[in-house]
C-alpha cells in the first residue's frame, strides 16, 4: 500500500461510501475491495457502510498478515484470474490502483480480467476503478471495449475532509471541469472512477 492510502484510509472509505450509497444509491451490497493490499480501506469502509465487506489481493506475503493480524475478517488471497472460485456474486467490485488497469494499456489482458470480473457481477453489478491517470491506462482503452461506462473526476482526497465539496463534485457537471482546472494547473495527475456497470 502507498504511504498515502494508508494515511487516508478513512478519507478513501467515506469518499467511496458517499459514491455509492448517495450517486449509486445502493445499500445492503456484497462489495468486494479486489487488489486491497494490507486492507485499510476495505476495514474503513466496513466500518461506515451497512455492506458485507470482502476483500483479496494475490500477494502470499500479503495474505500472510491477513492470517496474522485479521483472522477474522473477510479476506481471501485471490488474483484475478482465479476470482470464479469466489462462490458469491457481487454487487460491486472496487479496483484501486490495480495493475495491469494502471500503468499498462494491454488491451487484450485488460480485456480478458473485466470479463473475468463481469462474470462475478450480480444482475446490477457494478464495477469501480479508482486510478490516477497515467500515460499508459485503463482510459487508453475504454472506447473499445462493448460497454458503457462513466468517468468521474475526483477532488484531491484532503479535500474529503470537507465532505460537501465531494457530494458536490459528483452531482456537479461545471465542478467536475473545475477539478480538472485545479489539477492542469498544479501539473498534478487526475484521479477518477471509473463506472462499469455489468454488461
Amino acid at each position: 500500500d502507498s504511504h498515502t492510502q494508508i494515511k487516508h484510509a478513512k478519507l478513501f472509505a467515506d469518499r467511496l461510501n458517499i459514491f455509492i450509497s448517495k450517486v449509486l444509491n445502493k445499500k445492503q451490497l456484497l462489495f468486494l475491495d479486489c487488489g486491497c493490499g494490507l486492507g485499510f480501506i476495505a476495514r474503513e469502509y466496513k466500518k461506515i457502510s451497512n455492506n458485507i465487506v470482502y476483500y483479496c489481493d494475490p500477494s502470499e506475503s500479503v495474505g500472510e498478515i491477513h492470517k496474522k493480524f485479521y483472522n477474522d475478517e473477510n479476506f481471501f488471497q485471490s488474483d484475478i484470474q482465479n476470482l470464479n472460485n469466489f462462490s458469491n456474486k457481487l454487487d460491486i467490485i472496487y479496483l484501486r490502483e490495480v495493475y495491469p488497469f494502471t500503468r499498462d494499456d494491454n488491451f487484450e489482458n485488460q480485456k480478458k480480467l473485466i470479463k473475468i470480473l463481469n462474470q462475478q457481477l450480480n444482475s446490477n453489478g457494478i464495477l469501480i476503478f479508482e486510478q490516477i491517470k497515467n500515460k499508459n491506462d485503463l482510459m487508453n482503452n475504454l472506447k473499445k471495449f462493448n460497454f458503457n461506462f462513466k468517468i468521474y473526476f475526483l477532488p484531491p482526497i484532503k479535500w474529503q475532509k470537507f465532505r460537501f465539496i465531494t457530494k458536490f463534485s459528483f452531482t456537479s457537471f461545471y465542478f467536475q471541469l473545475f477539478i480538472r482546472l485545479v489539477y492542469k494547473i498544479l501539473r498534478k495527475k487526475i484521479t477518477h472512477f471509473i463506472i462499469i456497470k455489468k454488461f
